[in-house]
């Protein structure tokens, strides 16, 4: 994160010590000081260490390119409720709290996010060790109908002030066809949008989707649906209900129409979707009915994110097709830098 600090916040002998204790914790994080004037003259009640510190910042960035600071240190900014703009006891605060990534499921779901960063982040890059030092925090946002009550929640002790808020929200995409129109996520995303809260839609349908099949767990007892499975188109795989297969798609209402040999679920689908998939024989689509069979699905898929056979060449093979190829590396780098 880029901090900016102005020089009013050095001249009051009061705030002498906040500022030393906003300097060390922005080193101690890895946040980068912002100075574009000399305060050496206003600073002179600071020991050498912040002051060597501050020194090193005002050079680095009069000499290096231009940076636009994601939040300003001032004298005051106890009035300001959604600017990035804070007094010095807010900023330390503010630059102590974790990165919070809100996704469907905090837990397990975590293990897709970890797994990118790791691998399309340079080495030694902030995010990849945020979050064994607690500087990333995932927490379970409850697809569309729970994000804005999740976040609300989050603010309220901050007294409902949003410039607090330090968040990153990755979405289901929910697709369930190339076509499809996902409107549900209309208000959340107004909601976001006013609140300037980052967020990223996923192109696939849900995170089990960008897992490569080499790497799903427990292979042996699916191996006639893996097979039908490999058989699908890229986008075809994209939008595949993996959990629940197509009977769990039928629409509620017509659920209790599934015979129990499963072999009218094709006709008890949208339309769009029938037409989507009219390329599977009876036999595949009828496998496919069934989605894929894991004890405890949501909680054991996701280790497999970090089987050896997911690296970046096996995501980019499962990416390669999509309207954002490098959409996995967007997602590191963005949460990269909220960091």
């Amino acid at each position: 994160m880029n901090v900016r600090l102005h020089k009013e916040i050095f001249s009051d002998p009061a705030l002498q010590a906040d500022v030393s204790f906003l300097i060390r914790t922005m080193v101690r994080r890895h946040h980068k000081i912002l100075l574009d004037e000399d305060i050496s003259d206003h600073a002179a009640g600071l020991d050498q260490t912040d002051l060597r510190i501050l020194n090193d910042s005002f050079a680095a960035t009069m000499i290096g390119d231009p940076v636009t600071p994601s939040c300003h240190v001032v004298k005051d900014a106890s009035e300001i409720h959604s600017e990035k703009r804070f007094g010095v006891k807010e900023a330390i605060r503010y630059v102590e709290s974790p990165l919070l990534i809100l996704i469907e499921n905090g837990t397990n779901d975590s293990r897709f996010i970890r797994a990118i960063i790791n691998l399309y982040l340079p080495a030694k890059s902030m995010a990849q060790d945020a979050y064994t030092e607690g500087w990333i925090r995932f927490e379970n946002g409850g697809g569309c109908t729970g994000v804005q009550t999740r976040i609300e929640g989050i603010v309220e002790p901050y007294n409902d002030r949003y410039k607090f808020l330090r968040c990153y929200v990755i979405l289901d995409g929910d697709k369930r066809y190339d076509t499809q129109t996902v409107t549900k996520y209309d208000k959340v995303k107004e909601f976001l949008t006013k609140h300037n809260i980052p967020y990223h839609i996923l192109e696939k349908r849900c995170m089990e989707n960008y897992l490569p099949t080499d790497s799903f767990p427990d292979q042996g007892t699916n191996r006639r649906w893996l097979k039908v499975f490999n058989s699908l188109t890229p986008r075809q795989r994209d939008y595949y209900n993996i959990a629940e297969g197509f009977a769990g798609d039928v629409p509620q209402p017509r659920k209790k129409e599934i015979n129990p040999q499963l072999t009218n679920v094709r006709s008890l689908l949208p339309v769009e979707q029938q037409t989507f998939y009219s390329s599977l024989s009876d036999y595949s689509f009828t496998t496919l009915t069934r989605g894929y069979q894991l004890k405890d699905f949501k909680k054991s898929f996701p280790a497999g994110f970090q089987h050896p056979s997911t690296h970046r060449a096996s995501l980019d093979a499962l990416t390669s097709h999509q309207d954002t190829p490098d959409e996995l590396s967007i997602i590191a780098t963005t949460i990269n830098s909220l960091l």
